[in-house]
């Protein structure tokens, strides 16, 4: 198993010859109804709930960006660097903001990571690459599945329509607003009041749903549809850390943001080829509203997002040691953004943006972020030794104006049947954060960034489903924004193209497939990502860098009806920077505001968590059904991962008082129930 952290090789296009071969008995789309062994893995990890994307945290190169709780980050780039498809088509997004992904454990099909050096059928992205596959509904009576867990509740419904249509349909809703109560002042660790009070509960949903039709043995429709909304509603009054720290947020604040998917995806399976073409539609909604009931009106910062996308692949057989892929999207994106804030000129290398603040400002503007672009790839089985993958990828930014042109490589090693040697080397690009470069408030002429991966393998295959592979990359970005100081001559630009960085290390992995009633993995990743301010000549770690992480996932059958296993994770402690002095808040007397030493000069602990998860099949009323006990951080570990200061016991300048924050809760049990009818 290579829990797929590494690039799909053109072996994988093997598997679909052998498929063309295969006499046809049942439904073509058949052959993708079922979760492939690699996604059901990380389905049944502990500490995931059930979800394969949140245990995307156990694979190799991959950590959360600040916490527990944050998107990931791989291979030293940032969460803002890395592409989310569902199904071929663009995804809004893919993760809860309090936890959980966006989608039911029962429609993944599978679930790839590429971590670096990826082909020619990915764009606008230079860290990693996310591809999601739902699986295809299966032929079958209508069975509908039941979901009860502490945190959510869902319905799963798939049967067959027709004789050449079946369907699915999942929707789940959070459980979080039954542990509070609105109008409730929330505590802190030690029962003090926070000044927060809860005006909404923390609440999400999403829902997915598949309809496909095999016209004939050649050709296949699949119309999808997605969508999710996460929101809260919270006061913050006088005395909250928020507030003393920003006094622009005291009072009534409103998170929400969702979206909606709907795409049309056509298959034609012909003798030697395979085309696939989708048009989809996203529409993106997010608003943040905040200091409600100050006597100015308080503030918002409010976004819309249209987008259609077109895209076709076309993957054909020359022969039987020559494969072309080629590719082609168009994203007709439009976006709408209105604001009434502080403006607050920042980038992800600044230690603290609240230090930043300028003027108010207020605005509505429309932006097209129109892009496109088209990719071709050879993939040549050179010798039973040799396979290399030469491709090219041309895209064009409408915003920016941009035209690049990039080459792909991948080189395949055969050194035995069992051992391979892998090298990638790829040119990426991305459109800046919107904050960056709409007038007002950005640089519309900033140029995109651009990254620059190589990477070299090696992986074997031993006795009784025994693996293990290491992987050493090197990652280069440029063209990354930097925040200018109104000390600069060019300082009325607010960013230009001045920090450089990049991100080197190796991953390592030993897997052992499910034989003798277990299996399991160990990963080492070291890492090490660091950004240079060119203008001053100025080298530091990303606020991401995490040099060494450990995962150990166990899972074993221990009778017909019981399973159970551990995964346990230990990590370096993310860089940080020291709060060294306090200073009066410029804007609001009496307010204070923290003095900072070297920007990421220091680092937390180290991390540690173990979670363990134990699942019996057993029957409810002569229905199958299943019972699920599950432990995150079962020794009640504190990792701290964000310092700031005590607010609400400094007076003066004189009081250094710092709090500590965690990115994991307390031991936290959880049982779940799933009853299918």
């Amino acid at each position: 198993m290579s829990l797929s952290y590494q690039n799909v090789s053109a072996k994988e296009i093997d598997k679909k010859k052998i498929i063309e071969r295969i006499e046809v008995l049942t439904k073509r789309s058949s052959v993708l109804t079922h979760i492939t062994d690699d996604a059901q893995k990380l389905t049944s990890m502990p500490g995931a709930m059930g979800d394969p994307l949140q245990a995307v945290y156990a694979l190799p190169g991959v950590v959360a960006a600040g916490g527990s709780m944050s998107e990931p980050a791989v291979r030293g780039s940032a969460p803002s660097d890395n592409l989310f498809e569902v199904d071929f088509m663009p995804a809004g997004y893919i993760f809860h903001d309090f936890g959980a992904s966006i989608f039911n454990k029962y429609i993944i099909q599978d679930f790839k990571l590429y971590s670096a050096g990826y082909g020619t059928s990915y764009s606008n992205a230079t860290g990693a690459v996310f591809d999601v596959s739902l699986r295809n509904p299966k032929y079958q009576e209508l069975k509908t599945t039941l979901d009860f867990t502490m945190f959510n509740a869902g319905i799963f419904t798939e049967g067959q329509l027709t004789e050449n249509t079946a369907f699915y349909f999942s929707a789940r809703k959070s459980t979080l607003p039954l542990f509070f109560e609105e109008g409730e002042e929330l505590e802190d660790d030690e029962g003090e009041l926070t000044g927060v009070t809860v005006n909404q509960a923390p609440d999400d949903h999403d829902y997915q749903g598949k309809l496909i039709w095999d016209m004939n043995h050649n050709n296949i429709v699949t119309f999808s549809f997605t969508g999710a909304e996460d929101s809260a509603k919270a006061n913050f009054n006088q005395r909250a850390e928020l507030a003393l720290k920003n006094p622009e947020y005291q009072g009534d604040a409103t998170f929400s943001r969702g979206f909606n998917s709907q795409n049309i995806l056509w298959d034609h399976y012909g003798d030697g080829f395979h085309v696939k073409m989708g048009i989809g539609s996203l529409s993106e909604a997010g608003k943040f509203e905040y200091g409600r009931g100050q006597t100015d009106g308080g503030f918002y910062e409010n976004e819309t997002e249209k987008q259609i996308t077109y895209k076709a692949r076309v993957n054909y057989q020359v022969n039987q040691v020559h494969n072309l892929v080629f590719d082609t999207a168009y994203h007709d994106k439009k976006i709408t953004f209105s604001y009434d804030m502080f403006q607050y000129t920042c980038t992800d290398i600044e230690p603290d943006c609240t230090l930043n603040k300028g003027d108010r400002v207020k605005d509505k503007r429309t932006e097209d972020l129109d892009d496109q672009f088209v990719g071709i790839s050879h993939i040549w089985q050179a010798s039973d030794k040799i396979q290399s993958e030469f491709g090219v990828q041309w895209q064009h930014n409408d915003y920016s104006d941009e035209n690049f042109v990039h080459p792909r490589v991948a080189l395949s090693y055969f050194a035995t049947e069992e051992s391979t040697i892998n090298f990638k080397y790829g040119e990426y690009n991305r459109l800046q954060d919107l904050d960056t470069i709409v007038p007002e408030i950005g640089n519309p002429n900033l140029k995109s960034q651009t990254s620059k991966h190589t990477s070299l393998g090696f992986q074997q295959e031993l006795e009784n489903e025994w693996s293990w592979s290491i992987e050493g990359y090197y990652k280069t970005m440029s063209d990354l924004p930097l925040a200018l100081t109104e000390n600069e001559a060019d300082s009325d630009l607010l960013y230009s193209n001045d920090v450089a960085g990049k991100a080197y290390g190796f991953d390592f992995l030993i897997n052992k497939n499910k034989t003798d009633k277990w299996y399991g993995w160990m990963s080492l990743s070291y890492a090490k990502s660091e950004r240079t301010d060119l203008r001053r000549d100025i080298t530091r770690d990303y606020y991401t860098d995490t040099p060494l992480v450990l995962n150990v996932v166990f899972n074993y059958q221990i009778s017909e009806r019981w399973n159970g296993g551990f995964n346990f994770t230990a990590r370096s402690g993310q860089a940080y920077t020291p709060i060294t002095g306090v200073t009066d808040n410029p804007d609001h007397q009496g307010k204070f505001l923290p003095q900072y030493g070297e920007p990421f000069s220091e680092r937390f602990d180290i991390a540690h968590r173990l979670d363990i998860r134990f699942e019996r099949k057993t029957d409810f009323f002569d229905l199958d059904a299943m019972l699920i006990f599950e432990v995150m951080n079962v020794y009640g570990q504190d990792n701290v991962s964000y310092i700031d200061l005590d607010y609400q016991k400094i007076h003066s300048t004189n009081d250094l008082m710092i709090k500590e924050e965690t990115d994991d809760f307390e031991m936290r049990p959880s049982i779940g129930f799933s009853v299918s009818f």
